[in-house]
């Protein structure tokens, strides 16, 4: 199911949440919406999601129209999408089976096709003999799983997942990603992932947009985002993830020398990752690098290498040292300058 978004707008009072969006999301893939707090994510996936109406602007699944359906259209549409957020949003008195079963129970459908349909989808997330379980005596990542198998409850050909894994600790936002991507390929979903965190867009996501104030400030291939990032906000997001700040968690830091940052933000992809390029260029040049921090991560199947450098001689061979760079295939970012 393709979705596409032309020129959306909505506004609470002076605040325009979202403002002027424009998107088209591939069927049949994972695609990544992010943004910092207060950027308009939430209030994108409702219109989306078709539950709120936009001010402005037209939403298509496909190539018809969704956001203008009457009222008992709208119904029938929305129980073909499916949605998972970040505080699971069960049902303390019902146990998991019974939250699966919810959403059949208001379509209607029959007790036997019910039943059987809950006991697939609990195979389907790896809960199978948890059926029975009070939700209180669930895991965070059960309770999640439980909140996956609800939304595919109704054979939804569209999944929202509006910080699913926020609540989450590292190891178990990994084994749900991994559940998400598995489920994405069985199903063919085009699956919608709103988020904060980049670690998310990376693990999980083909193609992202990045939302600032309301606006799409950036978007394409995920592998093309992390080599090549236009934006501050991106290059903002991305100094978070490798480590350039405290906030960064040990397992996405780079090996850090220094505390001072560099003048110079390389960014190296794919084969350049395994090459001497540094090493060569000192050599024909005569340039000196002092790398304050390094490191390498995989985005899908490409390593994307980050390295942090201050560059030593004059500015005649600075300048040729950095031509020198990007001849070579590496992407060179002067802090302070887009």
């Amino acid at each position: 199911m393709q979705i596409t978004l032309e020129n959306l707008q909505r506004s609470y009072g002076n605040l325009h949440a979202v403002n002027g969006v424009s998107l088209s999301i591939p069927s049949n893939t994972i695609y990544g919406i992010i943004g910092k707090s207060g950027a308009g994510k939430s209030t994108l996936v409702r219109l989306i999601s078709l539950l709120e109406s936009p001010d402005g602007g037209e939403v298509y699944f496909d190539n018809n129209r969704v956001d203008n359906l009457t009222k008992q259209a709208m119904i029938d549409r929305r129980r073909r999408v499916g949605m998972i957020f970040q505080n699971f949003n069960l049902f303390t008195s019902r146990n998991a089976e019974q939250n699966i079963a919810y959403p059949m129970e208001i379509t209607g459908m029959s007790k036997p096709a019910i039943k059987a349909r809950v006991d697939e989808l609990l195979d389907l997330v790896a809960l199978q003999g948890r059926g029975k379980a009070p939700i209180s005596t669930l895991s965070g990542g059960q309770k999640q799983r439980v909140a996956i198998a609800r939304a595919l409850a109704c054979n939804p050909d569209i999944l929202f997942c509006d910080e699913a894994t926020s609540a989450l600790d590292p190891q178990t936002t990994h084994a749900i990603l991994s559940l998400l991507k598995e489920i994405q390929k069985k199903m063919s979903l085009t699956v919608v992932m709103i988020t904060h965190q980049m670690e998310v867009v990376r693990d999980a996501c083909v193609q992202v947009a990045v939302l600032n104030d309301g606006k799409v400030v950036e978007q394409g291939l995920v592998t093309d985002i992390f080599a090549n990032p236009s934006s501050e906000v991106t290059k903002d997001f991305l100094a978070h993830l490798v480590g350039l700040d405290e906030s960064a968690s040990r397992q996405d830091k780079m090996v850090q020398w220094s505390k001072k940052r560099g003048t110079y933000t390389l960014r190296f992809r794919g084969d350049t990752t395994d090459q001497p390029i540094l090493s060569r260029i000192t050599q024909s040049i005569g340039v000196e690098f002092n790398i304050r921090a390094g490191g390498v991560q995989k985005v899908g199947d490409v390593e994307i290498g980050t390295m942090v450098v201050d560059i030593s001689g004059d500015e005649e061979t600075k300048i040729r040292a950095l031509e020198a760079l990007r001849i070579a295939g590496v992407l060179v970012e002067e802090e302070g300058k887009l």
